[in-house]
């Protein structure tokens, strides 16, 4: 009798099929424990049917290890019992950009952009800021400090640099104090 133990499977073992998914084999395996209990039984247990278990329970209860012990089983089994044994692995396709998608969103974006620019007409200038900066157009007024005025209305001059209170201007420019006390004008 014990030489027909070394003999079994770990599916036979457990009383399973090669092909039963993983909860069958988790009842197959729970029941037989529970049959080799010492409390269920009135004889004396046998440790090495109880390591058996154990040791086909090790095996078949992962699925990376049933697939490699499904490959070396050779006597029984048909290659459809160890193919269905293995658990199948779902292989996804990688994703994909949507190129076409962008390209397309930047062809009508571009497209919107041209139209309404063929349909907008020019802003006119907006008001002086006061703010001087190189060509903003400025008057003078009776402290000799610069202030900016919209250009196409007369103005003294325009401002050609800023520069810090302690610089000079240009020879070709003439030099006034920033009205908003922002350093100096260097007006042309």
């Amino acid at each position: 009798m014990p030489a027909q133990k070394k003999s079994l499977n770990h599916y036979e073992v457990l009383g399973a099929r090669p092909d039963a998914n993983y909860a069958t084999l988790r009842s197959a395996y729970r029941k037989k424990m529970r049959a080799l209990h010492p409390d269920a039984q009135s004889s004396r247990v046998d440790p090495e049917e109880i390591s058996a278990v154990s040791a086909a329970w090790e095996v078949l209860s992962r699925s990376d290890r049933r697939r490699e012990y499904d490959k070396t089983l050779t006597i029984g089994f048909g290659v459809s019992d160890v193919q269905t044994a293995s658990v199948p692995v779902q292989v996804y396709e990688p994703a994909r950009f949507p190129w076409k998608f962008v390209v397309l969103f930047i062809v009508c974006g571009s497209l919107v952009v041209i139209i309404l620019s063929l349909f907008s007409s020019p802003q006119p200038p907006g008001a002086p800021d006061n703010v001087l900066q190189g060509g903003s157009c400025v008057n003078i007024d009776a402290g000799g400090a610069a202030f900016e005025v919209n250009c196409d209305q007369p103005h003294s001059g325009v401002v050609e640099m800023l520069v810090p209170f302690d610089a000079v201007c240009p020879m070709d420019t003439e030099l006034h104090r920033d009205r908003q006390g922002m350093g100096n004008a260097c007006v042309r």
